[in-house]
């Protein structure tokens, strides 16, 4: 079951073509569940996938799964790492990084919304992240993955890529490609 929703859910960073993606992974047993992650976890890493719990709910864990090396690669950006830094964020190793977007999503999701930087780790443009904080969501020339601030050609072109990756992924997986097979290596 998790295998599934995250090929159906996360194709694009499974194909290297995003850094991350948020998923919610619904259970019965969370014993059993971290169990799948684990095992799920040991099987992608050779691939260059990682899968992080931001948040434990009663029957749901919000999962992160992402490219470490994209993600380093992103967060080094200037603008990113200005961002970060106005967010609280301190310089240090991608864990660190992680746990502090994992402390930042459990703050705010009990304010009733999510940080705003968490499109730096989700491959959203960094003038775009900039662009919805300074709007406060709102003027965005157009929405899909993300709400869109510049450069919106290239990024309806992009959703599109990614609407073909998905469509192609669920096809394979409802053929019975497993998720190894189907993520692509870095």
């Amino acid at each position: 079951m998790l295998e599934k929703l995250i090929i159906e859910n996360c194709a694009p960073t499974l194909a290297n073509l995003k850094t991350g993606e948020i998923v919610n992974y619904r259970f019965t047993n969370s014993t059993q569940a971290k169990k799948e992650i684990d095992r799920l976890q040991e099987k992608l890493k050779e691939k260059g996938i990682d899968i992080e719990i931001l948040q434990e709910r009663e029957k749901s864990f919000l999962l992160y799964v992402y490219r470490r090396t994209r993600l380093a690669r992103d967060l080094s950006c200037p603008v990113a790492r200005e961002l970060l830094h106005k967010q609280g964020y301190r310089a240090g190793e991608l864990n660190e990084m992680v746990g502090w977007l994992r402390a930042r999503v459990n703050d705010s999701t009990q304010k009733g919304c999510f940080p705003h930087e968490i499109g730096l780790f989700l491959s959203y443009p960094v003038q775009d992240v900039k662009g919805f904080m300074e709007n406060q969501g709102k003027n965005c020339r157009c929405c899909g993955y993300w709400k869109v601030y510049q450069e919106e050609e290239a990024a309806v072109r992009m959703f599109a890529k990614f609407d073909k990756c998905r469509a192609v992924y669920r096809k394979r997986c409802s053929e019975g490609a497993g998720i190894y097979r189907l993520t692509v290596a870095c």
